[in-house]
């Protein structure tokens, strides 16, 4: 993802697997800001409007919340929701050939993208980096000119 800045809280071990864990799975809401405060701190003083990676349906439903939404509705950072899901399609425990081709017809446009805006682009884990890559691949193919990632947690195979 030449020319796109890219932050990690930190890997998917110990403490902040365990976290995100809760969050995710427990559906422990207050996980929620501690993560929020975390992705803070790595940002420092980052300005752009921060776009969650959609959560699908589904996963919203059974946790009561949307995660990723959730998080970055916690940074000090206007939220933004110019992508939604065009498909609902579950990743968790696909092989990284499946996860690529799922998540190039994930995601679709939602509203206007603004060459002059900095998007910050924010998801939980990256495990193969085919979710990030394909909503970066979208969104500068609809205009966008500046962007950043940010994942709390990049698994430790990677």
């Amino acid at each position: 993802m030449g020319g796109v800045r890219q932050f990690c809280v930190g890997w998917r071990e110990g403490a902040l697997k365990q976290l995100i864990n809760v969050y995710k799975f427990q559906a422990v809401r207050a996980a929620g800001g501690v993560l929020s405060d975390l992705a803070g701190i790595r940002l420092g003083d980052y300005r752009g409007l921060v776009v969650p990676l959609p959560t699908i349906r589904r996963h919203i439903r059974e946790r009561g919340f949307d995660h990723t939404r959730m998080i970055a509705r916690g940074l000090a950072l206007p939220c933004v929701r110019v992508l939604r899901r065009a498909r609902n399609t579950v990743q968790v425990g696909t092989d990284a050939e499946t996860r690529k081709r799922q998540a190039e017809c994930a995601y679709a446009i939602k509203g206007q993208i603004s060459p002059e805006q900095e998007y910050l682009l924010l998801d939980d884990i990256w495990t193969t980096g085919s979710s990030m890559k394909a909503a970066v691949a979208l969104m500068q193919k609809t205009g966008a000119k500046r962007l950043a990632v940010l994942v709390m947690a990049r698994n430790v195979s990677d």
